[in-house]
Order: structure tokens, then C-alpha cells, then sequence
């Protein structure tokens, strides 16, 4: 089966070969991460049987669109890791980071989840629930992760190293994202003295290791901040989540 026309065949069988690598170098990495992924989408039941408190809780009904904004970047990240395009994966890899500290931050504050909603979908909760949340009159606000993400979510002093840790994979995810000289050097080949624009990814193991290090870390931040969201409701769900936790625990330690 075919992804691209014609024309575009040499890079369609470039992804291929590269995709065939990295599953036969990371077979446990791989595997676990698909089996992440998939619950990803099995969670998905969960937020259907918590329907009946998003109207009274506007972290839930705030966070249950930022998760699933997330499965679905991290579907787009986990594919762009597997034909090696590193640096576009960690395009999409941020803006996963970005939405979990969101997420945690409308958990420990749910008037800022309200607040973040536009004006038409605050109006969608009961009168007493605007009362409660609406009396700043904003809307469709922005938080930044220097101010507000960072003093509530992370004030206490036993998260600080978990701050540290969020913060040194932000900023290399930020090379990417942003038009920094240090990201996408993976672009660029040798060719005798001269640096050139190569033509196709290359799978390359020190990029590869990097990224599949980052993946891992997301998506278990990712399955952390559902169960503090969603905790009243994944009890059906808990030997899935332990037997991801476990796999994790198994492989980051090669990745330290």
C-alpha cells in the first residue's frame, strides 16, 4: 500500500526503512509505547462515565479536550519518531508538555479552567457554577508556564526537581519549535569540508535514544495527569495503567 504519488516514492520508502530500524532496534520501547498509545484510547471510556461532572467541575470538562488533543499529538510524534523525523516530532512533543502542566494547573485550580474556556462555553454551565468560578468576568485567558503554571503547580518544594526535569525538556523541545540554530540539526550531512541539506531523513541511534527518552517521559506525565484529573472513575482501569507504569519504570532506567 502506497502513502504518497509517485513522485514522492524515494521518500516514501526512506520513512519505510527508517520505520523497519527503529522498530528492530527498540523492540521494547516500541512495543510499550504502542501499548500506551492504545490506552490512551481506552481511557477514552472514562471520560464518557464522568459526562455527569462537567457541568459542576471545569477542570474535567476543560481537561478531558486537552487529553484528548494529546492522544492525538502523541500518535502524530510517536509516527514521526518511527521514520526518524526527530525534529518535527519534537515540534508536536511541546505542545504535548505545554497542555499537561495546563492540565495540572486547572486540576489545583479549577476557576482557571473556567477561565480559559471561551465566553459561549462558560455559559453552558448552571447558573450557581458561573456564579462560583465567572466573577472575574475572563475569558478565554492564556497562562504562561513562567508565572502562573509554575507558582501553582510546582510551589511545593518536593516538586521542584520534577519542575527542573520539565524544565530542561521544555527548553530542548523549544530548539525545535522555535528558529533556534540548535534544532534540526539532524538535517545536515557532511559532505568532505562542506555541511549540506541532506534529502531524507536518516535514522540516527544517538536522535533516535533522545527521542524515544522524551516519549516515554510524555506519555507517562500524560497518564499522570489523567488519573489526577479522572482519579473518581479509573478504577476499572488500574491493572492497565499498572502494567504501563511497570513497562516504564522497566526502561527509562536506560535512558537516565
Amino acid at each position: 500500500m502506497a502513502i504518497f504519488g509517485f513522485k514522492l516514492s524515494k521518500v516514501e520508502s526512506r520513512l519505510f526503512e527508517n520505520m523497519k530500524k527503529t522498530k528492530s532496534v527498540f523492540p521494547e520501547e516500541t512495543q510499550h509505547i504502542e501499548f500506551g498509545l492504545a490506552l490512551m484510547w481506552n481511557l477514552t471510556q472514562v471520560t464518557q462515565e464522568a459526562v455527569n461532572d462537567y457541568k459542576a467541575k471545569p477542570n474535567l470538562y476543560a481537561n478531558l479536550n486537552l487529553f484528548g488533543r494529546n492522544r492525538q499529538l502523541l500518535l502524530n510524534a510517536y509516527f514521526c519518531m518511527l521514520c526518524s523525523n526527530y525534529g518535527t516530532q519534537f515540534v508536536i512533543l511541546r505542545t504535548v508538555l505545554d497542555n499537561n502542566n495546563l492540565m495540572r494547573l486547572f486540576n489545583k485550580n479549577p476557576q482557571y479552567a473556567f477561565e480559559w474556556l471561551p465566553k459561549e462555553k462558560q455559559a453552558q454551565f448552571p447558573s450557581e457554577i458561573q456564579l462560583k468560578y465567572g466573577k472575574s468576568g475572563i475569558q478565554k485567558r492564556e497562562f504562561k508556564r513562567h508565572t502562573l503554571v509554575r507558582k501553582q503547580v510546582f510551589k511545593e518544594i518536593g516538586k521542584e526537581e520534577v519542575w527542573r526535569k520539565i524544565e530542561e525538556i521544555y527548553n530542548q523541545l523549544s530548539d525545535y519549535t522555535h528558529p533556534n540554530f540548535l534544532g534540526w540539526r539532524e538535517l545536515m550531512g557532511q559532505q568532505k569540508e562542506n555541511e549540506i541539506l541532506m534529502d531524507l531523513p536518516v535514522f540516527v541511534i544517538d536522535n533516535a535514544i533522545e527521542s524515544i527518552k522524551i516519549t516515554l517521559y510524555l506519555i507517562q506525565l500524560s497518564f499522570k495527569t489523567f488519573v489526577e484529573t479522572f482519579k473518581d472513575y479509573t478504577s476499572g482501569f488500574a491493572d492497565q495503567l499498572e502494567k504501563w507504569q511497570d513497562g516504564f519504570n522497566k526502561l527509562i532506567v536506560k535512558y537516565v
